[in-house]
């Protein structure tokens, strides 16, 4: 008996996790995501506004997802927010994509929570919980590395 129930949670884990990141309890609200950024204090937090219909998106998602296997998650978190209008393309964009974090669709008010105009867009947050970096557009790999490296100095006082 409990070997089958070993089991069973491993099956449901293995479920879990071969759907991707994909949250599914419906869309996240803005409060929402700064709720995540707060409760994520003391590490480093990169939020990504992205769409699967945005060419520059796709291009950057794999350098975040590089970038995540690179950083420890117990000082850098990474979350995607889809601005996808159609769930079912979101979630298929989703499965079909390996995140390696977690992955949330929009609520229509966090463009303007977070004052997104253009996407992609990314957004990091120091270990204090402050905005330090607001950038609009593709954001190469080099350039996300460089902003963490420098936020994760600055958290260690080297």
């Amino acid at each position: 008996m409990r070997k089958r129930i070993v089991f069973f949670m491993l099956a449901l884990l293995l479920a879990t996790v071969s759907r991707g990141l994909a949250q599914d309890a419906g869309p996240i609200k803005g409060q929402g995501v700064l709720d995540a950024v707060v409760a994520a204090q003391g590490k480093v937090v990169v939020v990504d506004f992205f769409a699967s219909w945005c060419r520059p998106c796709l291009m950057e998602i794999p350098d975040f997802i590089e970038a995540r296997k690179h950083y420890p998650a117990d000082k850098v978190v990474f979350i995607g927010i889809s601005l996808d209008q159609d769930k079912g393309e979101y979630f298929r964009f989703v499965k079909q994509t390996p995140f390696n974090f977690p992955v949330h669709l929009a609520d229509p008010d966090v463009l303007s929570t977070f004052g997104v105009k253009m996407i992609p867009k990314t957004l990091i947050y120091d270990g204090k919980g402050q905005q330090a970096v607001n950038h609009a557009g593709y954001m190469p790999g080099d350039m996300l590395r460089q902003s963490i490296e420098t936020l994760l100095k600055k958290d260690t006082g080297s």
